[in-house]
């Protein structure tokens, strides 16, 4: 347990490492024509996750900074096995990448991972035309078989991990993949797969709405890749300081498609002071303390902060796209409920929306974590307006995305 003393924010950070970039760019580099090198890598332990894998299907990994991926080398065998830890992320990308060397392939999981239902993915690849066992859709999940579709339409809702797996896999397919897709939701992690995968020189053709056209026997190659700094965790210290004092964050790219900056657009409403300077973003927390609206639909990793935020604010802030938040690390609604009843900050749930009712201050107490990362690092962020001590139940969880966070507060 750890126990965190009310505090105010006047630091400056360097922005961890994107998880979501970073396992991006591992797999195009392990899967591309040549080495890659690698740039400003950490060690969360879903970026370590991935890294596993990718050794046990061929890639070769050395360095530090950078880290140079020698791309893998084909084992001759028909079978594999891969445990993804507790990376969503990994599960969902390479359940497809390991289909282009193995017909047959059993991934496993630790932790929440096993709690989180699969069905989005098995439905999936059951459209491939490949045969899938689950222990009622969730891990261990056994996949067979070969891909003999070239074209499919599936279902967005769940998210899109699984769809940007279908797009990675796409240029190692002989006749590539038409890929339409409906009800999509978090399209920003989309993009940047794209994004990546152009960068890496792929050609993805758009046809429309959420359709696209990946033509087959391409390959992935670039010498040098950056990782982006992650806005997920800077939500965290964006927060602290809009709610109790200032930040200067640097290594955040400020055109980045990583959904999760939509942040600086919430503590604005709120009525934090944003600036950009020499690719530095500085937050300072205004005169005003607003309440605001906010929908999470694209970005539902940044709820946990964002009640913490709408409990700084004076009167009664929105947050919808609720129904995003059951198949994660925790429920996140119903933990993150726990925390405002505990904290004593009062709200209403109505269809997919939660209204809470700031109070500028909060009372402090227990929170338990669920050993969900992203709930430890919003609780921790709300001793900025505690009257009393936090303690967490389970501190160590963050090292799943951001392992310096308590040592970057200093708390």
């Amino acid at each position: 347990m750890k126990t965190i003393s009310p505090f105010r924010f006047n630091h400056e950070i360097q922005a961890n490492a994107s998880k979501s970039d970073a396992q991006r760019c591992l797999i195009l580099a392990a899967f591309s024509s040549g080495p890659t090198a690698l740039h400003g890598l950490d060690e969360s332990e879903d970026i370590v996750s991935m890294q596993k894998c990718l050794r046990v299907l061929g890639a070769e990994h050395h360095g530090t900074n950078p880290i140079y991926i020698q791309p893998r080398i084909q084992q001759g065998e028909k079978s594999v096995e891969l445990q993804v830890g507790e990376s969503g992320f990994a599960l969902r990308t390479l359940a497809f990448m390991s289909l282009i060397d193995y017909n047959d392939v059993t991934i496993l999981g630790k932790g929440t991972l096993l709690k989180r239902e699969q069905h989005q993915l098995i439905e999936i690849l059951n459209q491939l035309g490949l045969q899938v066992e689950s222990n009622d859709g969730k891990l261990p999940l056994r996949v067979q078989g070969t891909i003999s579709v070239s074209e499919l339409s599936v279902d967005g809702s769940a998210g899109s991990q699984v769809i940007s797996g279908l797009c990675l896999l796409a240029p190692h397919l002989p006749n590539g993949l038409k890929i339409s897709v409906a009800n999509l939701t978090s399209k920003p992690y989309l993009e940047m797969t794209l994004e990546r995968m152009k960068f890496m020189g792929i050609h993805v053709q758009s046809l429309g709405k959420d359709s696209y056209f990946i033509p087959g026997k391409q390959t992935y190659h670039r010498h040098e890749c950056h990782i982006e700094g992650d806005w997920s965790g800077a939500a965290n210290l964006i927060v602290g300081a809009a709610i109790s004092g200032n930040i200067r964050v640097s290594g955040l790219a400020s055109t980045s498609l990583q959904a999760d900056k939509r942040i600086l657009e919430f503590v604005q409403a709120f009525g934090a002071q944003v600036k950009w300077s020499d690719a530095n973003l500085s937050i300072s927390a205004g005169t005003e303390r607003r309440a605001f609206i906010a929908n999470i639909e694209d970005c539902p990793d940044i709820f946990p902060i964002l009640v913490i935020l709408a409990c700084a604010a004076d009167g009664t802030s929105a947050i919808s796209g609720i129904h995003r938040l059951k198949n994660k690390e925790s429920d996140r609604l119903s933990v993150m409920c726990e925390l405002l009843k505990s904290v004593g900050v009062s709200f209403e749930i109505e269809s997919n929306t939660i209204s809470i009712h700031g109070t500028r201050k909060i009372e402090g107490g227990t929170v338990d974590t669920h050993n969900d990362h992203r709930i430890a690092m919003a609780a921790a962020i709300a001793a900025c307006i505690s009257r009393n001590e936090i303690s967490l139940t389970d501190e160590n969880c963050v090292s799943k995305s951001y392992p310096t966070f308590f040592r970057d507060l200093g708390i």
